[in-house]
């Protein structure tokens, strides 16, 4: 509908497509086509048998996606009746490749235009008509995006059928799924998990003692010898006589200021969203799941016109849409009227950091449009709090520095030395859009104190010390927050240099997909959700654990991504074509086949019911209520396929899975049907 108000002239609408004069603008609700399954390419795939693996099509088949099917034909008659086409996919690798393939179903051959479109607010659409290209110039665009939904296929298919088959084969039921980057993100989790319930606290000490000086009181903290004998390998204090005995020998001692250094600094705003770190922001601060973010996201941008296009992994702005900033916040101000909840005076003759045209892609940073007057009743409570936030990180670019004073002071006593750390705030600058949330970086607590003037040689005395046990604490677990961030910063989990370099523009999947990984690993009774303090971490099943003791150490870990996503930019620079990248990923594929025809992979893999126990989260931790109504306990009988008890919705084989509170029947047919029902205790099957 915003494409054709932008075309001018009388809407008319039609069955599945709205008419503008001689023009007609039609949708796709997301992909009306996908991948074929593997038993399109031969009947003798309909069973999982690995002596057919690897399954490669020859030619590759495409096919309707059932629920939007009706859709499709209004899309095919009008492209047949078509003398131009123009793309308006999302403006991103998947979007070229949602309507590319559907003009390739279509045989389409005639000329076709692209509309690129960062904002979907009439003004940008009707500059992006202004501005159409030749599809044909997104040729490797599209070529890249179909190599990575082939070679994603190629992967998924056959290791899932190959690993399934070795899984099955020690006496479990149900798939065994592997992705390109569903497995190593489940992977980080079980590696996190196993970190944790291994971990072996360490007690350790702290001394600080309390200086004074005549212009004022400070507390400063010992500073151990490196090579002092009581130091663990992190140099912390193991021993707690050694600190005793040190505060007995300077506490009301005379001291004297070793050295003074005092120097201003100051802090540039925090950028413009990326999707990411909207994510992260919205999941400490709203509790919000990466997906549910994502949703509403996409809600502000596309029903609401009042944020740019999210999916993007750059946060900073093109330099030449600085000059559109009064506009945009005007229009802003203009929506929240009396409730606008921004102290301070933007200031837009600032150019922070955020406007550097380098260092953004095909997107840019997630900003406010110019939409104005705007009626914010009409957002729910979550969308208007995203929409607060996205405009206060676009506001803060015209906010002032933050500007402090940092200060560090050694005090010596004797040959004993202390260290103190202070910073006294000079100018709020941006923070002031800040003070009422706790995602921005502060300084350490012991640091905030305000030191009072003082000069090197001065002297001073030790009126007080104090020795505090201190104790090692395991890594968190993940939330919606860290694993987001782990996919975005994959490099962090690599020690291949170049591997790393490619993984830190990269990370793995994409701002479109890392939400649905999760949901997916979710879905499919990998990772569990729970309850820690106040945080709803993700922790390993026993079934996301035998994955990840199964898979070979290269399907761990995201080095993966790094070459795949290497190869691909080859073919988005017209370096490298699709054939030969796909021939690639078949000899990969068919050596990981290989592994796991040889027995060693099913060798290796034990029992579900044989895995250890997973612990509980800790520190007020509960799994969550289920959200499925069970049917009473059913006994089973032992399970083979011709006896397995049928799905009473319907109709399918049930399969014994294992969830947190033990062995459940669900049907095989899950998602579609999420049926479930409880196993008797001492049931043969559980």
């Amino acid at each position: 509908m915003d494409i054709a108000r932008a075309l001018g002239g009388e809407i008319a609408r039609g069955d599945g497509f709205v008419k503008v004069a001689d023009d007609v603008v039609t949708w796709c609700i997301g992909h009306l086509l996908g991948q074929a399954k593997p038993e399109a390419y031969g009947s003798q795939y309909v069973r999982w048998d690995p002596d057919q693996l690897p399954i490669v099509p020859a030619e590759w088949q495409m096919e309707p996606n059932p629920k939007t099917h009706n859709q499709l034909k209004v899309v095919q008659k009008l492209v047949a009746k078509a003398d131009l086409v123009v793309n308006c996919g999302d403006s991103a690798r998947e979007g070229q490749l949602i309507v590319d393939e559907i003009l390739s179903f279509c045989h389409y051959r005639g000329p076709a235009k692209r509309l690129w479109l960062q904002e979907m607010n009439l003004p940008a659409i009707r500059k992006g008509l202004a501005n159409m290209r030749d599809n044909r110039d997104y040729g490797n665009l599209f070529a890249c995006a179909l190599a990575r939904a082939r070679a994603d296929w190629i992967m998924g298919m056959n290791l899932t059928r190959a690993y399934t088959a070795a899984w099955q084969s020690k006496g479990n039921n149900g798939t065994l799924h592997i992705g390109r980057v569903q497995t190593p993100t489940l992977c980080m989790i079980v590696a996190r998990d196993l970190e944790i319930e291994h971990f072996q606290p360490t007690n350790f000490f702290v001394l600080r003692v309390e200086v004074t000086h005549h212009n004022g009181t400070f507390t400063a903290t010992w500073l151990a010898p490196k090579e002092a004998p009581f130091l663990d390998s992190a140099g912390r204090v193991v021993d707690r006589k050694a600190l005793d005995e040190v505060a007995q020998r300077v506490t009301r001692q005379t001291a004297r200021i070793a050295a003074y250094d005092t120097k201003p600094a100051s802090t540039s705003p925090p950028l413009p969203f990326s999707l990411g770190e909207l994510q992260k922001t919205c999941n400490k601060l709203l509790g919000l799941s990466p997906s549910e973010t994502l949703a509403i996201a996409q809600s502000l941008y596309e029903r609401h016109k009042l944020t740019t296009y999210p999916r993007t992994d750059y946060a900073h702005l093109p330099e030449d849409e600085h000059k559109l900033a009064p506009s945009i916040i005007v229009a802003a101000q203009c929506n929240f009227g009396d409730t606008w909840p921004f102290p301070g005076t933007p200031d837009f003759t600032l150019k922070s950091p955020a406007w550097d045209s380098s260092k953004i892609g095909d997107h840019h940073g997630i900003r406010p449009t110019t939409v104005s007057g705007y009626d914010l009743g009409q957002l729910s409570p979550s969308e208007l709090a995203i929409y607060r936030l996205i405009v206060r990180n676009f506001l803060a670019q015209f906010y002032p520095r933050y500007r402090y004073t940092a200060t560090t002071v050694q005090v010596a006593c004797d040959a004993d030395m202390f260290r103190a750390a202070g910073t006294v705030e000079s100018d709020p600058g941006w923070k002031v859009l800040f003070r009422n949330e706790s995602e921005t970086a502060d300084a350490p607590q012991d640091e905030q104190q305000v030191l009072p003037p003082m000069a090197q040689g001065d002297t001073c005395a030790i009126s007080g010390a104090d020795v505090a046990a201190r104790r090692t604490s395991a890594p968190p677990r993940f939330d919606g927050a860290s694993i987001i961030d782990a996919m975005e910063k994959a490099h962090l989990f690599v020690t291949d240099a170049r591997v790393k370099a490619r993984l830190k523009e990269t990370g793995i999947g994409t701002p479109a997909t890392r939400a649905a990984t999760v949901d997916n690993l979710i879905a499919r009774d990998y990772i569990n959700v729970a309850k820690e303090g106040r945080r709803k971490v993700y922790i390993a099943t026993a079934r996301g654990r035998l994955l990840y003791h199964a898979v070979p150490e290269q399907l761990r870990r995201p080095d993966l991504t790094a070459y795949f996503e290497e190869l691909l930019g080859s073919i988005e620079r017209g370096e490298l074509d699709l054939s030969s990248f796909m021939d690639q990923q078949v000899r990969y594929v068919t050596k990981l086949i290989d592994d796991v025809k040889s027995g060693a992979v099913a060798a290796g893999m034990p029992r579900l019911e044989d895995c250890e126990p997973i612990a509980r989260p800790t520190r007020g931790a509960r799994e969550p209520a289920s959200t499925t109504r069970r049917s009473p306990r059913r006994q089973l009988p032992p399970q083979h396929d011709h006896d397995a008890p049928t799905c009473p919705a319907c109709s399918a084989p049930m399969r014994v899975r294992t969830g947190t509170n033990g062995p459940f029947l669900g049907c095989s047919r899950y998602p579609s049907c999420k049926h479930t029902e409880r196993v008797r205790a001492g049931s043969e099957a559980a």
